[in-house]
């Protein structure tokens, strides 16, 4: 701020001659606001859905934190990806450790980084992954006749162990 001799509260600098924004024109200060604003609001983002995956990313074996249970991935090209979910649920009962098991496999769609899996003959269930970076694998289950057994859920988030085209258990 100046002061009534023209110079600066801070330092001896003198002020009165610099310009000031009241005396810029308001286009260019209109231009310089929507120059720095456009590339905050458009600039491109890489949100989950937006990430382009290539096939040797989506390709391989992940298990989850636990280490029981496993999803296998091949892409096959043209937005389609082999799947096989082998799944685990543990449980302790009085006759020892027990485990429910749920198995699907089939065809899921890929868009960026989502992959949609509908497994057959399954009522109402959904299967969303998201690949993310690092070689893990978000999955959400929605609806519960996926034809897995009691308490078995394809949800939680799945590792990368290895990269290599998987063995596929065709029945």
């Amino acid at each position: 701020m100046a002061g009534s001799n023209g110079r600066s509260r801070f330092g001896d600098a003198d002020l009165s001659n610099e310009p000031s924004t009241a005396s810029l024109p308001s286009s260019f200060l209109i231009l310089t606001f929507r120059a720095l604003l456009v590339p905050v609001f458009f600039a491109p983002t890489a949100n989950a859905g937006e990430r382009s995956v290539a096939a040797a990313e989506a390709t391989g074996k992940y298990r989850d934190v636990e280490g029981s249970s496993e999803i296998r991935i091949l892409a096959l090209g043209h937005g389609k990806l082999k799947v096989q979910l082998a799944l685990v649920y543990e449980f302790k009962s009085q006759a020892g450790p027990m485990a429910n098991l749920g198995d699907a496999s089939g065809e899921a769609t890929i868009e960026n980084d989502i992959a949609v899996f509908v497994p057959e003959e399954a009522g109402d269930c959904k299967i969303t992954m998201t690949l993310l970076q690092n070689g893990k694998l978000k999955v959400e289950q929605k609806g519960e006749e996926c034809g897995f057994g009691h308490n078995v859920r394809a949800d939680g988030t799945f590792r990368k162990i290895n990269n290599r085209k998987p063995k596929f258990d065709d029945a």
